[in-house]
């Protein structure tokens, strides 16, 4: 009776440690997963629909291709599966959108997701006001004209811009560049600088 009591009580244990293990791993995966599949896929460097690249994903593991066809092994870097770097191009990093429609790479290019209008697409209107931060005491404005744009700044500061793509411009305040994503309904534009404007 109490071999049997104590077979029936290391089972008992056996389980439970088979079970907290399988928790302690399970978040890991499912969170290896969610990282993978918002990369995975069709990418254009620089918004240019020709220039076409792509990610795959084998569980933990990544595989980046350019827009030469040049491939890399990589890796998830920090926990949120965010910031990720391809090994054999020289550990380059990149860095995922919030809205996950755009990579930033630490060598000074950038990836969008070719389906959110990489390339071209509809640009949206950005003309008229805007707010620093949302801001109403801090207006600035636009001035679209075709692809072009004239800009000013809450202090009056203006410079000059252009669409890179449908979701990206460029602008040159006086020399300094400073790139904005813009929101995919159009109201948001995300500086490089850490600022915002929204209307």
């Amino acid at each position: 009776m109490f071999k049997t009591a104590k077979v029936a009580g290391a089972a008992v244990l056996i389980a439970a440690v088979m079970l907290g293990i399988i928790q302690l791993l399970a978040p890991r995966a499912l969170a290896q997963d969610f990282g993978a599949g918002r990369i995975s896929g069709d990418w254009c460097a620089q918004g240019d629909k020709t220039k076409h690249c792509s990610i795959s994903s084998n569980g933990p593991f990544l595989t980046f291709t350019n827009e030469n066809g040049s491939k890399s092994t990589g890796h998830f870097v920090n926990t949120q599966q965010t910031v990720f770097s391809a090994d054999e191009w020289q550990f380059v990093q990149g860095t995922l959108s919030p809205d996950g429609l755009r990579i930033d790479w630490t060598n000074g290019t950038y990836w969008l997701r070719c389906s959110s209008g990489g390339g071209g697409g509809r640009r949206p209107n950005l003309d008229g006001t805007w707010y620093r931060d949302g801001n109403h005491s801090q207006a600035c404005s636009i001035r679209q004209k075709k692809g072009n744009l004239r800009l000013k700044d809450e202090s009056g500061q203006t410079a000059t811009g252009s669409f890179d793509d449908s979701r990206h411009i460029t602008t040159n305040w006086s020399g300094q560049q400073i790139g904005g994503t813009i929101s995919p309904d159009g109201n948001a534009i995300n500086w490089d600088n850490g600022t915002s404007w929204s209307r």
